[in-house]
C-alpha cells in the first residue's frame, strides 16, 4: 500500500504545496494522513494512527524531513518505528529512501541540518524581539510593548542627534536622513520619535 503523510503547522494552512510535490511523482496513493499541528508538539494524531496502521510492505511518502519529524531524534525514532512494522519510508525533498544502504547517514546529515536551521531561525526571531524592545518599535515602526511612550523611552543618543539636527552651526548640523541612519531606524519611526520628544519637551 502506498501512503502519504502531510503536516501543516495550523488549521488555516493549506497542505497543497506538499500535495503538489508528491503528485509530481505520478503515484496513485492508497491512503493519506494529514496532521494540522505544529511540529513542536508531540500530539500528532494522524502520524500516530499511521504508525499503528502501517503493515508489512507499505511505503510511506513524506514531502520533507521537516514535515515528518520535530527534531533529528524524533525523525529517526519515527522512521525506526515504521521500519519495525515492515514499512519503507521515502522522503522526497532530501532524496532519502530507507531501502538504500545510506539512508541512516542521509537522515543524520539532513536531519541535523534542518534542526540547526530551525534553531538559527528561532535565535534570529528572539534577537529581533530584543532589538525591538531596545528601539521601542517593530520593523514596521509600530511601538513594541507599552503604548504611552515618552522622551525617556527613546534611544539614549536621541537627544544628542536631535540637537545636532536642530543646530544652527553648519559644521555640526545633520539632516533627518543622517539622524535616522545614526539611530538605526526608518524615517517614519524617526518622525514619530521626534514628535514624542517635542511633545514631551513642550510640557516643561
Amino acid at each position: 500500500m502506498l501512503i502519504k503523510y502531510l503536516r501543516v503547522s495550523t488549521k488555516k494552512q493549506d497542505e497543497g504545496r506538499q500535495e503538489l510535490q508528491l503528485d509530481k511523482l505520478g503515484i496513485k496513493f492508497d491512503r493519506e494522513y494529514i496532521d494540522k499541528v505544529t511540529g513542536k508538539t508531540e500530539e500528532r494524531p494522524q502520524l500516530n494512527k499511521m504508525i499503528v496502521e502501517v503493515k508489512e510492505g507499505d511505503i510511506v511518502y513524506s514531502e520533507s524531513i521537516s514535515r515528518l519529524g520535530r527534531s533529528l531524534k524524533d525523525l529517526i525514532d519515527i522512521v525506526e518505528q515504521l521500519l519495525k512494522k515492515g514499512g519503507r519510508v521515502i522522503i522526497v525533498k532530501e532524496g532519502i529512501d530507507t531501502s538504500s544502504s545510506t539512508y541512516k547517514l542521509l537522515l543524520a546529515i539532513f536531519g541535523g541540518v534542518a534542526e540547526m536551521e530551525g534553531e538559527y531561525i528561532q535565535e534570529r526571531v528572539l534577537q529581533g524581539v530584543e532589538l525591538c524592545k531596545i528601539r521601542g518599535t517593530t520593523k514596521t515602526g509600530r511601538w513594541f510593548g507599552r503604548q504611552n511612550k515618552t522622551a525617556e523611552d527613546l534611544p539614549k543618543n536621541f537627544r544628542k542627534y536631535y540637537d545636532k539636527m536642530k543646530s544652527n552651526i553648519k559644521e555640526e548640523k545633520i539632516t533627518k536622513v543622517e539622524m535616522a541612519k545614526l539611530l538605526g531606524c526608518g524615517r517614519a519611526t524617526l518622525y514619530r520619535w521626534i514628535k514624542i520628544y517635542e511633545d514631551t519637551e513642550s510640557h516643561y
